[in-house]
């Protein structure tokens, strides 16, 4: 049954490649290398050079908004006593024995 069937489907496929031979392809048409002016390297080295930057692999740099940065004088406070002033994020002002805090750089302007 399944060589009936696959025998069937060979000669179908063999009548239609034999009756499209006898066509003519009109859908086919391309247009005249004459009729454009430029030369087959100008006409395609667009399409030569999109592809190999496609290709290349390489990203567009992402912009990225600036990171507030510090302009002053960036230094530290410390007391007498030995502590380092520190402001915490919620806005209390302490002080602190650990010198290396992010907490306790301070930016100075005049």
């Amino acid at each position: 049954m399944a060589a009936a069937i696959a025998s069937s489907l060979i000669r179908q496929k063999r009548q239609a490649r034999e009756s499209n031979s006898d066509k003519v392809a009109t859908n086919k048409r391309r247009s005249s290398p004459s009729k454009d002016s430029r030369s087959l390297c100008e006409r395609h080295i667009f399409s030569v050079f999109s592809k190999v930057r496609f290709c290349s692999g390489k990203k567009r740099p992402v912009r990225r908004k600036p990171e507030p940065q510090l302009k002053g004088i960036v230094t530290r406070l410390f007391s007498e006593q030995g502590f380092f002033l520190q402001m915490l994020p919620d806005g209390t002002i302490s002080g602190n024995k650990d010198e290396n805090s992010d907490n306790s750089e301070f930016d100075l302007h005049r």
